[in-house]
């Protein structure tokens, strides 16, 4: 009995000579579950602002005023939020509201820099941006984007290698063309017309 009493003695004494580093410990975690909730509420509240912006821009749209929407839109991606700036910019380029290429390509490295984007979503990213570039760009430009896709088991793969055979058919290089047209057919995937695919061969094997 007397070893448990010194023994819970001894356990009091302690907790009381460490009373203000625990009270300092608790009040600590407090604060911390207290600012966790606050960034908590925070992401939401602006996630629901992005939201309504990004509604109010498309209504202004439908309404023709598209000088007003353009100006919602290009705040939105410069946000960088994962979901609302990559729609936004969608929506810049399928309604042409904007006609500067060089605007345009510093929207989508904006888009490309967000950190925390989805990785099929950094791929489509990058697939619709060598679309884009495709007229003007020199070819390593549009393989730096792709290549890293194409070699990765990506849902955007097949798009991307459609894309590269096409885009070198485009430019009579049909032996580079049929390379991507026959990893293509070789794959069977279901995402392209493979019965097209085998028509441009066959025109590659007459040229």
């Amino acid at each position: 009995m007397d070893f448990e009493s010194s023994e819970n003695k001894g356990i009091i004494y302690f907790i009381k000579s460490k009373l203000k580093i625990i009270i300092s410990i608790l009040i600590f975690l407090f604060f911390i579950i207290l600012f966790m909730g606050w960034m908590d509420y925070q992401n939401k509240k602006n996630k629901l602002k992005l939201s309504e912006n990004f509604i109010e821009a498309k209504v202004l749209l439908s309404e023709n005023k598209k000088i007003e929407s353009y100006e919602i839109f290009k705040q939105l991606v410069n946000k960088k939020e994962k979901i609302y700036s990559p729609l936004s910019l969608f929506f810049i380029i399928d309604r042409n509201l904007e006609n500067d290429e060089n605007v345009l390509l510093k929207y989508f490295d904006t888009i490309l820099s967000i950190k925390d984007l989805e990785p099929e979503d950094l791929n489509l990213m990058k697939l619709k941006k060598a679309i884009f570039i495709s007229q003007n760009a020199d070819e390593q430009s549009i393989l730096s984007l792709l290549n890293p896709i194409i070699n990765s088991n990506s849902v955007w793969k097949a798009q991307s290698l459609k894309f590269l055979g096409d885009y070198y058919f485009s430019t009579k290089e049909f032996k580079k063309a049929g390379e991507y047209y026959s990893i293509l057919i070789d794959e069977k995937s279901s995402d392209i017309d493979i019965s097209e695919l085998k028509r441009k061969m066959k025109l590659i094997k007459n040229d």
